[in-house]
């Protein structure tokens, strides 16, 4: 990757304010030291920056497309045979995350209260289609 391009990306990313303050100081240290390993990263950011755990961003990272895995090589620090990492140049996307309902609570009881209804004691995934496909589905009780 060619660097020039990746630190103007890295500028970009920063102006824009397209990832937050850690990660932003992650791809900083990347600009210096990629391409690195997670253990050399961490050294470098905590002598830079004065903090830890700089690497746990790193997979974030690369499911936005900003990072990518080079290769494997000798970690420097560790000795270990581990992921070197390095930069794309990539604007990042961020990821749909799978949406769940917000009161998963008030669904289970929801569910629990129609299987009560009904006297069932389990439920199946093509019974909670069927019940979803129905005109009624499962009706709650009225409270008095």
């Amino acid at each position: 990757m060619n660097r020039q391009t990746s630190i103007a990306c890295y500028h970009q990313i920063k102006r824009e304010g397209l990832l937050s303050k850690r990660r932003i100081q992650v791809l900083e240290a990347m600009i210096t030291k990629a391409p690195c390993t997670a253990g050399e990263l961490e050294k470098h950011m905590n002598s830079v920056f004065n903090i830890t755990g700089g690497w746990k961003q790193l997979s974030v990272l690369r499911d936005q497309g900003v990072l990518y895995e080079k290769g494997t090589r000798e970690c420097k620090i560790t000795g270990r045979k581990v992921i070197e990492w390095d930069i794309t140049g990539n604007l990042p996307v961020i990821p749909k995350k799978s949406s769940k309902p917000k009161n998963i609570n008030k669904v289970i009881d929801y569910l629990i209260e129609g299987m009560d209804l009904r006297n069932w004691d389990v439920i199946s995934k093509s019974m909670l289609i069927k019940l979803k496909i129905s005109e009624d589905g499962i009706t709650k009780k009225k409270k008095v």
